[in-house]
């Protein structure tokens, strides 16, 4: 959202969850789509939330992830960029070893599994979360325009269409 409140975009259309937090810096669309947080793993034996204790599980700073992750996992070491080489891929991380647990959207989770058939997305979703495209404050018309195209999607069930293949 820097790009945003640093006035070098209007709009970002990134898969952001609407939050009070966020609301503060930025507008947001009527949601397009509903997300939650779930897992990966390459671990057969990680099958659900009760399996992640004692436990490495990262999640990426400054995400609504990291901040589940350390709310409802006391007994996990939730590690996040700053505990690795920054330039290290999560995904890659994973591979290595280096965390057992790797969360994020669902949607995002799906997409990281295709390239690799190790990875294993939990069936979970341990939260269910709006996403919104973000809007420059400045901009009321195009957020007004925005909202309209997104109405006007879900209203000929093209959106549903759309977002139906974020999960395959």
């Amino acid at each position: 959202m820097d790009v945003i409140t640093d006035n070098y975009a209007d709009i970002s259309i990134r898969s952001i969850t609407i939050n009070d937090n966020r609301k503060e810096k930025v507008n947001f669309s009527i949601p397009y789509y509903y997300d939650g947080i779930s897992a990966m793993v390459i671990d057969n034996k990680i099958k659900s939330k009760e399996d992640f204790a004692n436990k490495v599980v990262y999640a990426e700073k400054n995400t609504t992830a990291y901040k589940w992750a350390i709310k409802n996992l006391p007994n996990s070491k939730i590690v996040n960029y700053d505990d690795f080489n920054s330039a290290t891929y999560p995904k890659d991380l994973l591979l290595q070893n280096k965390i057992d647990i790797l969360l994020g959207d669902r949607t995002f989770l799906i997409n990281t599994a295709t390239y690799n058939s190790k990875f294993t997305v939990l069936n979970k979703k341990y939260t269910k979360e709006p996403f919104g495209i973000a809007v420059n404050k400045n901009k009321s018309d195009l957020l007004k325009k925005i909202n309209s195209v997104i109405t006007e999607l879900k209203k000929t069930g093209e959106l549903e269409k759309l977002t139906s293949e974020f999960e395959k």
